[in-house]
């Protein structure tokens, strides 16, 4: 029997235990930019207390909020993406219910009188208990006369959820930090967080170069060689450096603000706030150090399992 991989991600890793939250990438892009943010790592340091003195004269305003999500959310330094999730994500981003499902009550058979007390008695013994699991969410009860066509069924059962399902039917228990935004783009997100690692490991390269390593412009990106010499080799190229710098100063400001907004349980969000100092001379040191202690993780896991898993990751 193969062993699972404890660092990959599966459908289930969502709904557990009574816990539950539907799958996004959402919830691991955050996770990372907590890892960039300097105002959660001094949450960390202050939980522990290892804060200096300069440190402790110069927090954020509002650190009480960076604390607050720091409480719920843990430390995310030296530990996988998924071990963090299911120990702390999940409980703090999802709803403290199983996930509603469709039930099957009954089956009336054709010319079988209703029995009143058998259909009462299958509600209570099996769908109620389900319910009650499932955090007494609203549900609409129907009978569909299996006789009619599939398209009169689904037709007349689109209309019952138009009916309903756009009421308000009661406030559910909300997560402790729910995610903000309808649409997350994830390419860009991503682009973002390269750009911090590549600050963070070069933090004396022009912004152009850094920009361009990240790959943040479709038009730029492509025709500027981040390592080529400082001297250009005639306007254009000039004109294209001076324009990928300046996207760059944008990105790094915005990416910035989401890493510490995200430290304040917000997430995506780009509103201003009293951030705490990106030194990327410090960032760097921590992030070589989860990725040597993921390295390691990994490589000692494999060994110890190498006769039972085929590794593809």
């Amino acid at each position: 029997m193969k062993s699972k991989l404890p660092w990959a991600l599966s459908g289930s890793d969502f709904s557990q235990s009574g816990w539950h939250t539907e799958p996004t990438a959402a919830y691991q892009l955050m996770f990372e930019f907590l890892v960039l943010s300097p105002s959660y790592e001094l949450a960390r340091k202050a939980r522990a207390n290892k804060l200096t003195k300069e440190e402790s004269e110069n927090l954020p305003k509002d650190f009480d909020k960076v604390l607050a999500t720091y409480d719920l959310l843990g430390n995310v330094n030296c530990i996988l993406f998924r071990q963090w999730w299911l120990k702390r994500g999940l409980h703090v981003f999802g709803n403290p219910y199983n996930k509603p499902k469709i039930h099957e009550i009954a089956l009336i058979e054709n010319g079988e009188s209703t029995e009143v007390e058998k259909i009462s008695q299958l509600l209570k013994s099996s769908y109620s208990e389900a319910r009650q699991a499932e955090g007494l969410s609203s549900a609409l009860i129907v009978s569909i006369p299996l006789g009619l066509k599939r398209t009169e069924i689904l037709k007349k059962f689109r209309s019952l959820l138009d009916e309903h399902i756009s009421k308000d039917v009661g406030k559910a228990e909300q997560p402790k930090i729910k995610l903000m935004g309808k649409r997350l783009h994830i390419n860009a997100m991503v682009k973002g967080i390269r750009l911090l690692w590549f600050k963070a490991a070069k933090p004396n390269w022009e912004l152009w170069r850094l920009g361009a390593k990240a790959r943040l412009s479709s038009s730029y990106s492509g025709v500027l060689n981040p390592t080529a010499d400082r001297r250009t080799n005639d306007a254009i190229e000039m004109d294209d450096r001076i324009i990928m710098g300046k996207i760059t100063h944008r990105a790094l400001k915005r990416f910035e603000l989401i890493a510490e907004n995200a430290a304040r349980g917000k997430f995506p969000c780009t509103d201003p706030v009293d951030s705490a100092e990106f030194k990327y001379e410090t960032l760097v040191l921590r992030l070589k150090m989860n990725a040597k202690w993921i390295r390691e993780y990994k490589e000692a896991w494999i060994e110890r399992n190498k006769k039972k898993v085929s590794i593809s990751n």
